[in-house]
């Protein structure tokens, strides 16, 4: 496991933060809420185990979305920094 791995995986999640009330987040998640709770009035048994499971893949996929954004947007954070680090002189202590 790589360490970006090991700080994702040590509880930084979406899930875990909390929504800020009126956000544009908290209205999206709302409506989803709502029109989830519709959809699933009308199905099936069958046909509300199917939706689970589909839920479940997607909500798998998001979260590995989520992970590759995380570690992509560190490496480029990591990378800005030594490109900083290597074009800018820092004066040493006797020049100060």
């Amino acid at each position: 496991m790589s360490m970006l791995e090991e700080i994702w995986t040590c509880g930084l999640s979406y899930k875990d933060r909390p929504v800020k009330l009126g956000s544009a987040l908290e209205r999206t998640l709302c409506l989803y809420t709502k029109n989830q709770n519709k959809l699933k009035a009308m199905l099936s048994e069958e046909q509300a185990e199917q939706y689970q499971k589909t839920m479940d893949a997607f909500n798998d996929v998001v979260a590995v979305t989520e992970e590759e954004a995380f570690e992509l947007g560190f490496t480029l954070a990591a990378r800005l920094m030594i490109d900083v680090m290597q074009s800018t002189e820092v004066p040493s202590i006797d020049e100060a």
